[in-house]
């Protein structure tokens, strides 16, 4: 999937230079890479609860990987659940909910529309505290996009 950020929260204070940090940070443009998405999750739950004589399985949260490769090619892995209850809820309910794993510190959420948001801290010098931001956008699948 493809993605662009369409607007932010938290760094305007620095300035009109706000669209050269998304930039620098590779986040202006960026692919996302799931292991599964919706349809594969909810298509496995119901195959195995047509299976005969096995315990139902039948999972109420469900565990995917995201891979984030930004514009400069420099990619972030996030570990994502998605909650989602066959029989009581829609397949358009509720956004995949990302933790990144090297530092466990930069948050994405994608919704069934892919819609994203990612939210993250970074320090402009070695004094300063975190600045703390957002990032919204949305996500388009490509036409050669495959998921894992």
């Amino acid at each position: 999937m493809n993605c662009k950020t369409v607007r932010q929260s938290g760094l305007s204070f620095i300035g009109k230079d706000y669209l050269r940090i998304i930039e620098y940070f590779g986040l202006d443009d960026f692919s996302i890479i799931l292991s599964r998405n919706r349809d594969d999750i909810v298509k496995n739950q119901l195959d195995q609860n047509k299976e005969k004589g096995k315990i139902k399985r039948i999972k109420n949260v469900h565990f995917i990987e995201l891979i984030l490769v930004k514009s400069n090619g420099y990619p972030l892995v996030f570990y994502c659940s998605w909650r989602h209850k066959i029989g009581s809820d829609r397949i358009i309910d509720n956004n995949f909910e990302c933790i990144e794993q090297k530092e466990k510190k930069d948050l994405f959420s994608l919704d069934y529309n892919s819609q994203f948001s990612y939210s993250s801290a970074f320090k402009i010098s070695k004094n300063k505290t975190n600045t703390l931001h957002s990032l919204f956008g949305k996500c388009k699948v490509s036409k050669d996009y495959i998921s894992k």
